[in-house]
């Protein structure tokens, strides 16, 4: 025997043995065609096979796909006709397939091709079409607020999606979740899955609801400081079940809810009143069996239950010793004057402990520290004094961090807008040192503006550079609609009726000049105005603007007809109009108080104005007095050219709302003083106070509502309007034979209420004071007239020649300012003086739309008691006084005679022989008496109050709400024919009352 052969034959078969245990494997890989798993490649070669990568792929094929096109799959593969054979890019391929979320299952496969190449085939079962949902068994949750909820938290469910079954029972959960917010913690909810077709399915939640919990008792044990009641009272978001709780929900039980007002309890009534380490226990939850009534809409039904609360109150501590550590920038007295607790107090975690923190945050945030924070660490002690009570060492130690300057300011979002404008608004300069104030206050001059939507903090990124101790920031705009447009219209007291449409823009080619223009029309008033103003003046914080504008009002029956309602409805032609017109312009400058003030803290937000208007206005003839034709002119009180009016205003306004159209915080003062003619000139001597005051805020003060107007979400808000207002003549007041003008006060000057813009309830202008008008009639110059237009001769009774008419006969129509019998409607004068309260509630329902609950009162009303005034006509020659028959004796015929005289012979219609039909004519005046001395006077003599709610929509392209309000107005005077008030009143308006 010989080693090698041996050796030899060992190592034949050896290599044998290797050999056939590969093929076997060739032939179990070949026969499966993947490794057990999801889809990945499972080919098997022999080691060699690492010699297959120059092996090129002839093909590659795409199978099992219905929706997705080849040509996109393979856009996702790596693996190309002509590219090495590679097992690993293979591998990849199957990972990218299965992360497009389009497949259940992918396989691939590698054959041997027919030109000593590979053929790859890529096996995919797509993931079906979800074609409909459906939610069976669901009742206390609407289905729109399920999918509003898969919104909110990306579930990404929806028709015509594909089927995942990760994303169902992410759905079910939500589902199930909602439900016991509705108070039902037990109910159940099972996805179940049919097909429809091979590529299609349709889900179906299956629901039972199970029954629904609601608190009926809320008991607290072990709590002595604080009673059951006190507790309850300040838990927000779980209550017992009650009148209020039924329409919130907040009696259904909900854990996640009940530890959140625990913790409430916990910072803000114990730790407030120095109970530090008071603490709750695990709640206990027991059954009461059913509760509710059958009363609908508050009556609702459920099981109930009543949760007992464990309390372990602690004792009450006093601060002791007061440190402060690591304080560098600030003395130690400095930092415990800021943060307020003194030694003895009692130690207050939220309202001193916590607002005092964030007081040196501030005061630190002037400095330049971004980084700053504090801590406050106690240390608790018996008191030796009193065993019941502790004290509390307290250490506040400061991490002050670095000091930083401003190094870049950028802005984005601003596409419209230019840089200079916001950055004029900033009141910090690069390469100055950080003032987290003055960013606050930028914040808010810069949301004053009124070009963006609300700009929150968390819109400005800053980015330090803690080496070079320098900041970056960049604010985040968004651009809101420019344009204000509001349609206006309805019934006036003075203007009749009318429309009109207001546009303005404050951001006019993004260099923030305002721009506005005003036109409205209507049967008996025409106005248009055109305003332009610079906010910045060469770079300034001075406004310029200037406007002009033209009013065009036409007065029925000498000066008093329009203003009252009862005449806008017709019985009036328009030949019996004269007109008021009224041509002027006007000239504004402002600035703030810190341009001249700059120490003054608050002069940021004082601005100080004036502005001059003048004005002319012409009372003109009616139109039909200026033709040809002298038959139809009409009876004219008064006519007068270039009645003057030269007015300046000075006014101070402070404003810190946070938006200029719809703030949720912030207060705004505005006083002015107009003052006409004196040594300004002019015919018309006024003068003018006004005073407004306005005032927004969360209706309650939690940290809640303060965080939600701080981040620039919609929050309820509570606001306020006072206005009032007082004009009157001085001097020798401006005398006119016109009620255009009232104890020396223009018509148009006087204040008159009503309106979307002051009471909600009421007609545009319709409240003002009213006052009696009595006519009279003076004749003079009369002759008689028969029917053929002859004169008649006037002679003596006994020397009548049967054409003529006695002296006597014409003096029955002599009149001298006798009042007629006509009926005329009170005068509408407008007050010297208003005064206007309104008050809303905003409440966000969803999106744009809010809710607003309204109260308004108001009155227009004369502090100075007016004197009558009259008017009278010019004679007006040839006016017909009266008619009557007259006897042969030229004296007026009685009705026997008349019977006398008449014959058979006489025809019907005729008078007898000697007999004529006389028409009396002459020169004829009128005068019109205003009672004005009977005027209503005081505050309460004419007041009118509205309350009710309106629905207010947000419409972001013309920049203004839609309003559907529905008033009601307790003391309206409905039962008066002459002013048109109702009780109730549903009114559609664009704009905004305050």
């Amino acid at each position: 025997m010989r080693i090698e052969t041996d050796s030899g034959m060992i190592g034949s078969v050896h290599f044998f043995m290797t050999k056939r245990v590969l093929c076997l494997l060739a032939v179990l890989v070949a026969a499966v065609g993947v490794w057990p798993g999801r889809g990945y490649l499972a080919m098997l070669e022999p080691p060699a096979v690492s010699r297959a990568q120059n092996v090129p792929v002839e093909q590659v094929i795409i199978r099992g796909n219905r929706r997705i096109p080849e040509s996109t799959i393979k856009i996702w593969i790596g693996t190309r006709e002509g590219d090495p054979y590679n097992p690993q890019q293979l591998d990849r391929d199957v990972r990218a397939l299965y992360a497009q979320g389009h497949f259940d299952d992918v396989k691939v496969y590698a054959e041997e091709g027919t030109r000593g190449g590979k053929i790859i085939t890529f096996e995919v079962r797509e993931r079906p079409l979800l074609l409909d949902i459906k939610y069976e068994g669901l009742k206390s949750v609407q289905q729109s607020t399920i999918l509003e909820e898969f919104r909110k938290r990306s579930v990404g469910l929806s028709k015509e999606s594909q089927y995942d079954p990760v994303k169902v029972r992410r759905a079910a959960a939500v589902v199930k979740e909602l439900l016991a917010n509705e108070g039902r913690p037990e109910a159940k909810v099972e996805p179940q899955i049919e097909a429809i077709s091979a590529t299609a399915v349709a889900l179906t939640f299956r629901i039972e609801e199970g029954p629904r919990y609601r608190i009926a008792e809320i008991q607290f044990e072990g709590n002595k400081v604080f009673s059951n009641g006190y507790l309850r009272s300040h838990m927000k978001l779980v209550k017992e079940m009650g009148l209020l709780t039924t329409f919130s929900s907040k009696d259904i039980y909900h854990k996640e809810k009940l530890e959140a007002d625990l913790d409430r309890l916990r910072v803000l009534v114990y730790a407030d009143a120095g109970y530090l380490k008071a603490r709750f226990g695990e709640p206990r939850v027991e059954e009461v069996g059913k509760v509710g009534s059958w009363v609908p809409l508050i009556g609702h039904k459920g099981q109930g239950l009543k949760i007992v609360i464990p309390v372990d109150e602690g004792r009450q501590y006093r601060a002791g010793q007061i440190k402060v550590e690591d304080n560098t920038e600030f003395t130690a007295d400095e930092i415990k004057s800021v943060i307020g607790l003194k030694r003895g107090d009692i130690v207050k975690g939220y309202s001193v402990v916590n607002k005092g923190i964030d007081n040196l945050k501030k005061l630190y945030g002037t400095r330049g520290y971004i980084q700053f924070s504090a801590n406050f660490i106690p240390d608790f002690h018996d008191d030796p004094a009193d065993l019941a009570k502790g004290t509390a060492d307290i250490t506040f130690t400061m991490d002050e961090g670095k000091q930083y300057t401003l190094h870049r300011l950028e802005f984005i979002g601003n596409s419209f807008t230019r840089d200079n404008v916001l950055r004029r608004e900033v009141l910090l300069n690069e390469g100055e040192r950080y003032n987290k104030q003055l960013w606050d206050l930028s914040i808010l001059r810069l949301n004053q503006l009124g070009y963006f939507n609300q700009i929150k903090d968390d819109d400005a990124t800053v980015n330090t550079n803690e080496k070079e101790g320098q900041v970056d920031l960049t604010l985040k705009v968004e651009e809101k609609g420019r344009q204000q447009i509001s349609f206006t219209g309805g019934v006036s007291g003075i203007g009749g009726s009318y429309i009109g449409i207001d546009y303005s823009t404050n951001n006019l080619l993004g260099y923030g000049e305002a721009l506005a223009i005003q036109l409205s029309g209507g049967n008996y008033q025409k106005v248009a105005s055109f305003s332009f103003t610079e906010p910045y003046l060469k770079g300034r914080p001075i406004s310029l603007g200037f406007s002009v504008f033209y009013q065009n009002y036409q007065f029925i029956g000498q000066g008093f007809g329009a203003i009252t309602t009862g005449n806008i409805f017709g019985g009036f032609q328009g030949e019996s109009l004269f007109t008021q017109r009224t041509k002027g312009v006007s000239v504004s400058a402002s600035a703030p108080l810190s341009y001249f003030a700059k120490r003054f803290r608050m002069g940021r937000f004082v601005r100080l104005g004036l502005s001059y208007t003048f004005r002319t206005t012409d009372i003109l003839d009616p139109a039909v007095n200026r033709d040809d034709d002298p038959t139809n002119d009409i009876l004219v009180t008064f006519r007068q050219n270039g009645v003057t009016q030269s007015t300046v205003t000075p006014s101070i306004t402070y404003n810190t709302l946070n938006s200029s159209l719809d703030p949720t915080s912030g207060q705004a003062l505005s006083l002015g003083l107009s003052y006409s003619g004196g040594i300004l000139g002019g015919k018309v001597n006024t003068i003018e106070p006004t005073v407004e005051y306005k005032r927004f805020f969360p209706l309650f003060a939690g940290k809640e509502a303060r965080a939600r107007v701080e981040s620039g979400r919609q929050a309820r808000t509570f606001g306020f309007r006072v206005l009032f207002a007082h004009i009157r003549s001085f001097g020798t007041p401006f005398v006119s034979n016109s009620f255009s003008f009232v104890g020396g006060t223009p018509l148009y000057a006087r204040f008159f209420l009503g309106g979307d813009d002051s009471i909600r309830g009421y007609n545009i202008r319709g409240i003002s004071p009213t006052a009696p008008i009595q006519t009279t009639i003076t004749t003079r110059n009369l002759f008689a007239t028969d029917l053929e237009g002859n004169n008649l001769k006037v002679r003596p009774a006994n020397q009548s020649t049967g054409h003529s008419i006695t002296q006597n006969v014409l003096n029955q129509f002599l009149l001298n300012e006798a009042p007629t019998n006509v009926q005329q409607f009170p005068a509408f004068l407008g007050g010297d003086t208003e005064a206007l309260l309104n008050f809303e509630y905003r409440i966000p329902i969803v999106g744009p739309l809010q809710f607003v609950p309204f109260v308004d009162i108001g009155s227009a009303f004369n502090l100075v008691t007016l004197t009558d005034q009259a008017e009278r006509s010019e004679f007006i020659p040839n006016v017909t006084v009266g008619s009557i028959i007259l006897n042969p004796r030229g004296q007026q015929a009685t009705a026997r005679e008349l019977r006398q005289a008449t014959t058979p012979e006489t025809p019907a219609g005729s008078l007898p022989p000697g007999f004529i039909f006389a028409t009396i004519k002459g020169e004829q005046m009128q005068a019109q008496v205003g009672q004005f001395s009977q005027a209503s006077r005081g505050i309460f003599d004419n007041y009118r109050a509205s309350l009710g709610g309106e629905f207010r929509i947000q419409v972001p392209v013309i920049n203004v709400p839609f309003r559907l309000i529905f008033a009601y107005n307790p003391n309206a005077r409905a039962d008066n024919i002459f002013i048109i008030e109702k009780k109730k009143t549903i009114r559609f308006s664009v704009g905004r009352t305050f």
